[in-house]
């Protein structure tokens, strides 16, 4: 499942038809929260935000028995398994589901754990390998106010990336990759202090 962008999932290779922005938002929200039970009353608050149809908790239900649907269809009946009802809510299990994100976590700790300036190569190859990962903004195509909130989290480690990235490219004197990947940050973001520090070095 592809969360760094617009949302995809694809089962056995075969992309899945998600649908529309309730089903993204529920979809996403789960994927956020990987093998952890979500309750009913958050997944209802992401979804419809602070005006929540007196019928909620029923279109959840049917979102969740739509999403099953597409997973049984494309991946057989054991892929029902994917998306789990457990009270209070439900939960993506983490041993039947990729992301993007949990590989974008692996990628992050390994050049975390690369010393500098020893391993500075292997921190830019990870944080490289990670970056590229982004398609576009955190599930653009799912943002409910509620995934919005989740959403913005993961775009604040996205920079984090880059600046430890440009931190490392630094220390291996590849200064127009550092100037080419701040500028435009700090366009966007004007008070990141790290990234104006990484430009004046």
């Amino acid at each position: 499942m592809s969360l760094l962008g617009p949302l995809e999932a694809t089962v056995g290779g075969q992309p899945m038809a998600i649908g529309g922005l309730g089903r993204r938002a529920l979809l996403a929200a789960l994927a956020f929260n990987l093998d952890t039970v979500v309750g009913v009353n958050r997944l209802v608050e992401v979804i419809w935000d602070d005006h929540p149809p007196a019928t909620a908790t029923t279109k959840l239900q049917g979102h969740v028995w739509a999403l099953r649907r597409s997973l049984v269809r494309l991946g057989g009946p054991d892929a029902v398994n994917v998306l789990q009802t457990r009270p209070p809510g439900y939960v993506l299990c983490a041993d039947r589901t990729s992301t993007d994100l949990a590989r974008f976590d692996e990628l992050t700790q390994r050049a975390a754990g690369a010393r500098l300036p020893e391993e500075a190569a292997g921190r830019v190859a990870a944080l490289s390998a990670a970056l590229r990962l982004w398609r576009g903004d955190t599930c653009v195509d799912a943002r409910t106010a509620g995934v919005a909130v989740l959403a913005a989290s993961l775009d604040e480690r996205r920079w984090r990336a880059m600046e430890d990235l440009a931190q490392a490219q630094l220390v291996l004197g590849d200064h127009n990759s550092v100037i080419d990947a701040m500028e435009p940050l700090v366009r966007q973001w004007p008070y990141r202090e790290r990234a104006w520090e990484h430009l004046i070095e």
